[in-house]
């Protein structure tokens, strides 16, 4: 489980900040513990108790600054990973002083939050995933299963269908893709496409029904074991 701490000693930016990352771990499916401090000197009082892999920081604060509080965490912890918020560029060399992971500035932007996170999600992969990361328009993009409907394969390209972030195009082969992904959830029932079970709703001839309402064909050759295999995901379930 992911031990993330936010240290911000302005109520409103705290919980601001508090609302975006939980609402992209979530997204993304991320098993984590969000704790919140009001000052440096809290933050530090508790970590040999509670230490945490990745720290949002707010660098101008009453009392010790981000800085200060920074150097004493490095102390106590030289691997958790620290993520430096403020309003003004002017610390950016004292924040690398510190080996801090990123610099975010205010007012906080969801997608800076999200690169940061990715990016984090990256440099210390899970042991078990539960996502898959593609590149789409020259960006990396971290997709969960569970936001998958399914892929249709086109010459050199892959549509990637999803719940929450609609159609993703991505220059790959589908084999690469199913390989990467790797889990029982999804199956590959035509040479263009790879469904991802659990938002099949139905069966129609020779065609599943996916809950965006598309149908998903079914190859004829091994249909049958194709069915048997949806058929057998739902005895699980």
């Amino acid at each position: 489980m992911l031990q993330v701490a936010v240290c911000e000693d302005k109520e409103v930016d705290r919980k601001i900040l508090q609302k975006i990352i939980n609402a992209i771990m979530k997204e993304r499916r991320i098993d984590f513990e969000l704790d919140s401090y009001e000052s440096g000197k809290e933050l530090v009082l508790n970590y040999s108790n509670h230490p945490y892999d990745l720290i949002f920081m707010d660098i101008m604060m009453d009392g010790a600054d981000g800085i200060e509080t920074g150097k004493e965490i490095r102390e106590l912890d030289s691997n958790v990973e620290i993520v430096y918020c403020t309003a003004s560029q002017d610390f950016a060399i004292a924040a690398y002083e510190i080996h801090a992971m990123g610099y975010l500035l205010k007012p906080y932007e969801p997608e800076r939050i999200a690169a940061m996170i990715d990016y984090y999600i990256r440099k210390y992969p899970q042991e078990e995933h539960n996502f898959i990361e593609v590149k789409s328009r020259r960006k990396s993009i971290i997709l969960p299963y569970d936001d998958i409907l399914y892929m249709e394969s086109d010459n050199k390209v892959v549509y990637i269908y999803t719940r929450t972030r609609g159609e993703i195009k991505v220059y790959s082969k589908l084999a690469s893709l199913e390989e990467k992904i790797n889990q029982k959830q999804f199956l590959r029932c035509h040479q263009s496409y790879l469904v991802n079970l659990q938002y099949v709703v139905g069966l129609v001839d020779a065609d599943f029904i996916m809950a965006d309402k598309n149908m998903v064909p079914i190859r004829k050759s091994g249909r049958k074991l194709i069915i048997k295999q949806y058929e057998d995901y739902l005895k699980e379930r």
